[in-house]
């Protein structure tokens, strides 16, 4: 998995890689990672993102760009059990995200030959995603948590109007809101 570029998130991956000289220094980062991973079903819109600033923090210390992307129909192409807040499933599910970062999700997709029966392989739904406008982020070698909480609320409200400018041209009503958690 190294090879074509994937490598941890981490600080001194990030650093390393946004430190360098040059063109094609650019990162992806699945902001919502595994706890958003826990909340994935057909039908809700949602990202987990409230809470997460240290992306913008290292952006703001290398001046890199934040660029808000959406996927429309990735919750659509499996179905998930999802264990209620509190609930022993729930609980197991956490203590595995925090303890080895991933978490453990009860799902199923379509079977090999037929849609109709079970199976791992995806149900067969399109998956589209839209990429806004750069966010322009100035380099601040020590940025204060003002600084962070200002450019993570831009961040979040380009993200929503990039949500709200294409949901209705991917099968979305017009009154589809995106859950930020």
């Amino acid at each position: 998995l190294l090879n074509p570029g994937i490598c941890p998130v981490n600080r001194d991956s990030i650093d390393y890689i946004l430190s360098k000289n040059g063109s094609g220094n650019a990162i992806i980062i699945v902001v919502g990672g595994a706890a958003e991973s826990l909340n994935c079903t057909p039908g809700k819109n949602s990202v987990t993102l409230k809470n997460r600033k240290g992306f913008v923090k290292l952006a703001l210390h290398h001046g890199a760009d934040l660029v808000p992307v959406y996927s429309f129909g990735e919750n659509e192409v499996y179905k998930q059990v999802i264990f209620e807040e509190g609930s022993w499933g729930r609980w197991v599910q956490k203590k595995f995200q925090k303890h080895i970062g991933f978490a453990p999700c009860i799902f199923h997709g379509r079977g090999l030959f037929s849609s109709n029966t079970w199976g791992l392989l995806p149900y067969s739904k399109p998956i589209t995603t839209v990429v806004g406008e750069p966010i322009t982020i100035p380099k601040i070698d020590n940025p204060s948590q003002k600084d962070v909480d200002f450019y993570h609320s831009i961040y979040v409200d380009s993200l929503i109007k990039l949500f709200d400018k294409y949901k209705s041209k991917f099968g979305l009503p017009e009154t589809e809101v995106l859950e930020v958690n």
